[in-house]
């Protein structure tokens, strides 16, 4: 009895490798064509491009002091954001100085 089982765990062990080894020995037949071989694939480069200095895409990172807080934080923003945030602020500025009728001169400066 303990000779089956030994025979049928070997047996059931065995067969997929044989299996296996059966699967591979087979030659394709004449009739099927081998598929084509791939193109070979660009190299991908690895390194990312070089940032100018006057790239608009460039991300900057500065601490700046919070109100209310002895605290920095860091603040990362592109060029291009940090340019459209200082014309905006250049354009409030200028429309205040309008309305006071201050011209390019700064309010409360002689002159």
């Amino acid at each position: 009895m303990r000779i089956a089982l030994i025979a049928a765990a070997l047996l059931a062990v065995a067969s997929p490798t044989l299996a296996q080894s059966d699967a591979t020995s087979q030659a394709p037949a004449a009739s099927e064509t081998p598929a084509p071989a791939a193109a070979p694939v660009a190299a991908v480069p690895t390194q990312p491009k070089k940032v100018t200095m006057d790239d608009p895409n460039r991300v900057v990172c500065t601490r700046e002091h919070v109100v209310g807080s002895n605290r920095k934080q860091k603040v990362c923003m592109t060029v291009a954001e940090r340019q459209r945030q200082k014309d905006n602020a250049d354009r409030v500025l200028d429309e205040g100085r309008r309305r006071q009728g201050g011209g390019e001169s700064a309010p409360g400066v002689g002159g």
